[in-house]
């Protein structure tokens, strides 16, 4: 029996080889039995040197999702280029978003030699010089391949590189199933890579050696001469088993239940001889470790060289621990270096992952048959056979599975494959007001606009054609919320609860963005801060908050709770308030109206902080005033009701009056008011002044201001609030409130005022006078908005139902260049209130924000399209070692600055000649050099030398290239506090003009002439 506990589970897998880089792409070409060398492109008759494989995208990279510039991209090893994004789309094969999880990522990988920096990077002089050997090395060497991955997203368990040769990935498999095992980390990425250089690698053929004559790669047929070599990459995402619970399970391709790994030692001819002791030894130990029997596999994944030594070595091995077993069961060989070649590094793990693929669909792949093959070999045993088509994999073979590597030099390792427990995919929940009542959002981030359409693009296909059709919609939704990571460029949809209206929504909204760009798409900022408006009077009241409050308990909850602290206030009865209708006179009643929009606001406020979003800034109109002083502690709870309860009593019991809204400022509007008794009860913006008084005299503005042509709206009120007719209320209130012990608000919360338009201050929160004043002056909304906005929140929320509030809001963040999200939490009215509140939570998400959106974990992960990796080349071409001229990359400063280009070098020219001595050259100088270590477009007086990503040791390098080439003594400090490249050019040549050149230029012209200070040489 197999001891399960121990088994580790393969969750996620990723690779790119010559003809897919894919996994379904991959498995239909072996189940085809395609051979995608381009000796089997071209044909057996191609001339010219033999071809060795490609794969695609080896030159470019997403320099940007990683955060390099394009200068350290191009001058890191594509190997390691090729792995990080292997590793990211492995990540997301497994649903696992690292940066989300508390569970520690272990890496485990390795590479093939550095022939990129030889050939290519240290041939090219300027970059050398500017970068140092240093930097190189950290993107060169095979030391930091595994750490930078680590670095680069975010990982933080064992990271260490393996070199074994040919058997390096498999390796690192088994390090990372022994990783999990003794609990170092708790997900570990293994695999490997090694990439040849240049577009289409060739080879030459040597007899004896190890490589092909003809291109193709024959194992186990007469007359096979060696194999192919070729570029490849894969990594596999491993989970220890025993972690998992149905929903996890549900995602597992297959199990790792054992391995083992061993060297040959000195039982052979020489170092590079294998040997079948060492290769049959560690079959064994691997079996073992399994708890395995020789008979329970059916399928063994060779190494499979085609060489004549390799392969008559590997079936005698094979043969002395699988073999000899009389009538038992068969068992099948694979070779995966016929289809693809030999990857070398990678092909370990390019072995497992066929081997996974093949148990997860239960299918025996073949090796495929082509021209010129001869017959196959014997095989040392009647129970292997070559399967030469792809074959259902049935009782008659045993269910478990093999894979070998070996590498050059003698280190063997072996690893025992088992299918997936197949538990089934958890049942969709019972309908509950917490899941399926509720909307759902669908959440799409990538790191650029580009890359966010693309990905658009592939989702609304997938989901239509490409095999998302019969995936549950909410566990796509949970993939994208919880199986990939939030990246800067953002975009987020509410969709209905119904399945199939979701659906249709989700692609609509989808295709929209792909094809035009159109949706809610934004750029996340870090650490948002959200701004909250709270209405006073006048805003639509009728069953506002009902809709919510049937599919959220808790909201449901609050404002019960909240309706009873108004009762026990002496207040109204609100507890039916959501069936009142439009017409109920009720909603006209001042003192009924403030205490329900103390109640409502606050039960949004707390409906918010459920949902992980804490105002920083809060703007409340006239009554909403207090309900912002209670949320930031100037009142308690108690307080706060019995305020709202005599304020809206005090108001109510004023004389009748009117208010209207007129389309000028404040002066027109006090002109055609002119000897009439009204007041300016609120200006909300600079061409909309509401003025207030009896009936009458509003009766008479009104006919003014229509003779006059503008524009004026009677408002729905029966008290004309702020005005002179608010007196007696606001002395009475005042002396209310002085019976209580008031607060300053929190240290967090800044309550903006609308009697000052400012922030409210200690002093003022604290003074009973002041909300009396607040309550009978002119509401200043136009001055409390821009303070509000000012203070450059990146939300700007309306708590309400309506879009009274945020309307100014978004007019006044024009008026003053202010570019925050500006939305409403219930909506506009035309939308159901469920549906609205999760969309506010969607643009709250899109804005950067991290809201709790109520989206539970997947009953399975699901695999959706793969991140589209921009197409961007990254490459330094080999520079011929001859001399010629070389130029420097341009430099463009705008803005005013002094031209910065640079002018052509020559490499056999001093690098600080004497026309440098002056200054002239020191912009374009400097300019060239910065431009060198970050590449790209070309860099402006204000790019930042550490927001373009430079660090210490790059400071560093750049320091000393420039002193060299300027004759300067600049130090690391200059570099820190005049970091942008105009202030840094500013600094340099304030140092150029303090410099004595004359006695410059003595010293140079005396070491010219072969003498120095200290006399001839």
């Amino acid at each position: 029996m197999t001891d399960m506990d121990n088994a580790v589970a393969v969750v996620g897998l990723a690779l790119r080889v010559p003809g897919s880089a894919d996994p379904e792409t991959f498995w239909s070409g072996l189940a085809d039995g395609r051979v995608s060398l381009p000796a089997a492109r071209n044909g057996p008759e191609a001339d010219g040197p033999l071809q060795a494989g490609q794969i695609d995208r080896f030159a470019e990279f997403d320099a940007e999702l990683f955060g390099m510039s394009p200068a350290q991209a191009a001058m890191t090893d594509p190997q390691h280029r090729v792995l990080t994004e292997l590793v990211w789309q492995a990540l997301e094969d497994a649903g696992i978003d690292p940066g989300a999880t508390t569970d520690r990522v272990g890496v485990f990988a390795g590479c093939g030699p550095d022939a990129y920096l030889h050939a290519n990077v240290l041939t090219d002089e300027q970059l050398v010089r500017v970068h140092g050997q240093e930097q190189l090395q950290l993107g060169n060497s095979r030391d930091f391949l595994a750490t930078a991955i680590s670095y680069r997203l975010g990982l933080t368990g064992p990271s260490m590189t393996v070199q074994t040769a040919c058997s390096t990935s498999l390796v690192a498999v088994h390090q990372a199933v022994r990783s999990l095992l003794t609990y170092e980390c708790d997900i570990a990425v293994a695999g490997g890579v090694t990439i040849h250089p240049v577009e289409r690698p060739t080879y030459e053929f040597t007899e004896g050696g190890i490589v092909s004559p003809d291109g193709r790669c024959r194992p186990f047929t007469e007359g096979s001469l060696g194999t192919v070599p070729s570029s490849g990459a894969g990594v596999v995402v491993l989970r220890r088993a025993a972690d998992l619970d149905e929903r996890g399970a549900s995602g597992v391709r297959a199990h790792i239940i054992g391995s083992a790994v061993n060297n040959d030692g000195a039982d052979r001819m020489s170092l590079v001889a294998p040997s079948p002791r060492g290769q049959a030894d560690v079959i064994r130990e691997a079996l073992e470790s399994a708890g395995l029997a020789a008979a329970d596999i059916g399928y063994v994944e060779t190494h499979g060289t085609g060489t004549v030594l390799g392969d008559q070595i590997e079936l005698a091995a094979l043969a002395e621990v699988y073999g000899d077993r009389g009538g038992e069961l068969s068992c099948a060989l694979g070779a995966l270096k016929p289809n693809i070649g030999h990857c070398d590094t990678a092909a370990g793990v390019l072995g497992l992952i066929k081997t996974v693929l093949a148990v997860q669909e239960r299918t025996v792949p073949p090796i495929p048959h082509q021209p010129g093959d001869g017959p196959d070999v014997a095989l040392g045993s009647p129970r292997f056979f070559i399967p030469r088509k792809a074959e259902p994999w049935g009782d008659e073979l045993p269910q478990h599975a093999a894979v070998s590597s070996f590498g050059l030099g003698g280190t063997n390792v072996h690893v025992i494959v088992a299918p997936a427990r197949r538990a089934p995919i958890p049942a969709t929940p019972a309908p509950s007001e917490t899941s399926s009542d509720r909307p759902g959002i669908a959440v799409l981030s990538a790191a650029t606009d580009n890359a966010l359409r693309d990905k658009a693009r592939s989702l609304a296909h997938w989901l239509q054609q490409g095999g998302g059709a019969d995936v549950p919609l909410a566990d796509v939704l949970a993939t994208l919320r919880h199986g990939r990571r939030p990246l800067d460029r953002r975009w987020a949809v509410a969709l209905p609860a119904d399945e199939s209206a979701a659906r249709g929504r989700l692609r609509t909204e989808l295709l929209a963005l792909a094809e035009q760009g159109q949706g809610q798409a934004r750029g996340a900022v870090t650490q948002p801060t959200v701004a909250a408006l709270l209405p006073g009077q006048g805003v639509s009241l009728a069953g506002v908050g009902t809709a919510y409050a049937a599919v959220d308990a808790e909201f449901r909850t609050d404002l019960s709770e909240l309706s009873a602290t108004v009762s026990a206030a002496g207040g109204p009865d609100l507890s039916a308030f959501g069936e009142w209708s439009a017409d109920d006179p009720r909603l006209m009643d001042t003192a009924v109206v403030q205490p329900l929009l103390f109640v409502l606001g606050t039960a949004a406020l707390r409906l918010l902080e459920r949902y992980a979003v804490r105002p920083a800034l809060l703007l409340g109109h006239s009554v909403g005033e207090l309900t912002a002083a209670a949320y930031a502690g100037v009142f308690t709870l108690d307080e706060a009701a019995a305020a709202v309860v005599a304020r809206g009593r005090l108001m109510a019991g004023a004389p009748q009056g009117a208010m209207v809204a007129v389309r000028a400022d404040e002066s027109t509007a006090l002109g055609l008011a002119e000897r009439l008794p009204v007041d300016v009860c609120g200006l909300n913006a600079p061409d909309n002044t509401v003025l207030g008084g009896a009936p009458d005299a509003v009766a008479e503005l009104e006919q003014r201001c229509r003779t006059r042509g503008v524009a004026v709206t009677r408002l729905a009120t029966t008290r004309a609030f702020h005005s002179r007719a608010m007196t007696s209320a606001a002395e009475e209130f005042a002396g209310f409130l002085g019976e209580f012990t008031l607060r300053a608000p929190k240290p967090d919360l800044t309550v903006v005022s609308n009697l000052t338009g400012l922030p409210l201050t200690d002093q003022q929160a604290t003074d009973p006078g002041y909300w009396g004043r607040q309550l009978r002056s002119t509401v200043r909304l136009d001055e409390a908005l821009a303070t509000l906005l000012n203070a450059g929140p990146d939300v700007v929320l309306g708590v309400q139902r309506g879009r009274t509030m945020t309307s100014l809001a978004r007019q006044a963040a024009r008026r003053h260049d202010r570019t925050p999200l500006v939305t409403d939490l219930l909506g506009d009215g035309k939308q159901a209130e469920p549906l609205a509140v999760q969309d506010a939570l969607a643009q709250l998400w899109t804005a950067g924000c991290s809201p709790r959106l109520d989206i539970p974990s997947p009953r399975a992960a699901v695999r959706l399209p793969a991140y589209p990796f921009a197409d961007t080349r990254h490459w330094v071409e080999a520079v011929p070692t001859e001399p010629r001229e070389r130029r420097a990359p341009e430099a463009d400063v705008q803005d005013g600055q002094e031209d910065l280009d640079p002018r052509p070098q020559a490499e056999d020219e001093p690098r600080a000649a004497s026309a440098d001595l002056d200054g002239d050259s020191t912009p374009a100088v400097i300019a060239s050099l910065w431009q060198s270590a970050f590449g790209g477009a070309p860099l402006r007086p204000g790019d930042n030398f550490f927001t373009l990503g430079g660090t210490s040791l790059q400071a560093a390098q750049l320091i000393t290239v420039i002193n060299n080439d300027l004759l300067l003594n600049m130090r690391l400090q200059d570099l820190y506090e005049n970091s942008s490249l105009g202030e840094f050019v500013a600094c340099a040549q304030a140092l150029v003009a303090e410099r004595d050149d004359d006695e410059l230029l003595r010293l140079l012209d005396e070491l010219e002439n072969g003498s120095g200070p200290e006399g001839d040489a």
